[in-house]
């Protein structure tokens, strides 16, 4: 069976070297646009990498109305037909984000979609994005990295994740998949001297991160140049699909799972001397209101498009969907570059006023920026099980702290099925027997994965309770 699955073929495709809008229903029932690129270079005899190009701007209340148009214009996309890639873009919005369940399993479900069309090279599917885009690389990479061979994050911030998507997310997993990571000096959002002090940690935590700083904005152009070296990155960092040694750090079995090891149970223990928790306390200083802009509106102001859920001066002082910012205290504001010049002239604790245009009348809406606060990159709210596991002639050795229970999978390219495979837990053995290939389980984590790469043969489950 697995040298069916692995032999499996592909028809040609008509539609090369152009961007394909196609659609797809959602879990939670709501019809999203996506985009495939296939270069006209495509072979459907030859594996062929992919990128996963996600934007930023996820939390907007509606989608893009011009899905083809963007991807178009997309940066991602351009690099990645010049390189002979396919490219995915998959299209988010508040409720479908890129680390919420919905927008999480879209990307998952639309990469399985692309593999069972396309002949794709498994171990060179590659992630990359740009402001919340870059955010959601380093959420990935820290809870759901198996798919990929490695992130470029550029301009985002390793906390959004947690911060707004609750993920429980663990620096010491980022050891598993190289990233590719920028800053600039003067972004608005996420400025080198804030974001430093989190990369700075994460290297600590074992993370595997190329850093770069330039200058700029929270402007895509002031690190475009950056695309061949990029390209050049990610060409050299294909996936080892069974890595003799993994660090994984999860406080459930919903993101327990990494490459041939999953952390089924998380108990309650005393974490070991070695198990500490890798997080960096920031001062939240930055001048934000806290609405996303309508970019499809043409008028005079600024059209709110979502007001955010936390407890921001937009929602305190009652903006609302729909409301036209005419102007900030006594600026007339026609573009958000003129809200933001306003901005750089106010600081944490001023008050101010806005005002809106309402359902066609002026109303002016009073608030204050609040003080400036420290806040923890990632959220800490329940414990975590943290394993390094590592597997050697026919032995996997388990180092763990505060685990219940986890999963090895089992494959012919990590252990001699002929002979018994020992597990050890902290120097002691908890499994010693030969593995069994189970073809259903085969088939049935096929289905689920699409991965021709990681066909494993069966799955060993073990409890320490």
């Amino acid at each position: 069976m697995a040298a069916a699955i692995e032999g499996m073929t592909f028809t040609d495709v008509d539609e090369k070297g152009i961007a394909v809008l196609r659609t797809t229903v959602c879990v939670d029932s709501v019809e999203r646009p996506w985009v495939v690129v296939v270069p006209e270079s495509y072979d459907p005899a030859r594996p062929t990498p992919l990128l996963v190009a996600l934007h930023g701007g996820v939390g907007a209340a509606s989608l893009t109305e011009d899905p083809l148009g963007d991807v178009e214009e997309n940066e991602f996309a351009a690099l990645a037909s010049e390189m002979g890639w396919l490219t995915l873009v998959p299209f988010g919005q508040d409720g479908a984000t890129w680390w919420d369940d919905v927008g999480m399993a879209n990307i998952r479900d639309l990469m399985r979609t692309v593999k069972m069309e396309f002949n794709v090279d498994d171990d060179r599917v590659w992630m990359i994005g740009f402001s919340d885009g870059a955010s959601a690389g380093f959420a990935h990479a820290m809870v759901a990295p198996s798919d990929y061979a490695a992130f470029v994050a550029l301009n985002g911030h390793i906390g959004v994740g947690s911060l707004d998507g609750e993920l429980p997310t663990y620096a010491p997993n980022l050891a598993n998949s190289p990233m590719y990571v920028t800053t600039t000096f003067d972004d608005g959002l996420y400025p080198s001297d804030r974001i430093r002090p989190t990369i700075e940690m994460a290297r600590a935590a074992g993370g595997d991160i190329f850093y770069r700083e330039f200058p700029g904005e929270h402007d895509f152009a002031d690190i475009a140049g950056e695309l061949p070296g990029i390209a050049l990155f990610l060409t050299r960092h294909a996936r080892d699909p069974f890595p003799p040694s993994i660090t994984w750090e999860a406080m459930s079995r919903k993101f327990g799972e990494c490459r041939w090891f999953a952390i089924d149970e998380v108990t309650i223990d005393e974490a070991a001397p070695w198990h500490v928790d890798h997080n960096a306390s920031l001062v939240g200083d930055r001048i934000t209101i806290g609405f996303h802009p309508d970019w499809e509106f043409e008028g005079t102001g600024i059209r709110v498009d979502l007001v955010v859920d936390d407890d921001v001066p937009a929602r305190q002082m009652g903006l609302k969907e729909g409301d036209v910012i005419v102007a900030a205290g006594a600026t007339a504001t026609d573009s958000l570059a003129v809200l933001d010049e306003w901005k750089a002239g106010i600081e944490r604790g001023d008050a101010f006023d806005l005002t809106v245009v309402r359902e066609g009348e002026r109303v002016v809406l009073r608030g204050r920026i609040p003080e400036p606060s420290n806040y923890f990159v990632f959220k800490r709210d329940a414990p975590s099980a943290k394993a390094v596991v590592s597997f050697a002639a026919n032995a996997v050795d388990v180092e763990a702290s505060r685990l219940g229970g986890f999963t090895v999978l089992v494959h012919p390219n990590m252990v001699r099925l002929e002979g018994d495979l020992t597990i050890r837990v902290n120097g002691e053995t908890v499994h010693d027997d030969t593995v069994r290939p189970d073809l259903e389980f085969m088939l049935r984590n096929f289905l689920e994965n699409r991965d021709r790469r990681l066909l494993y043969v069966a799955e060993i489950a073990v409890d320490l309770d």
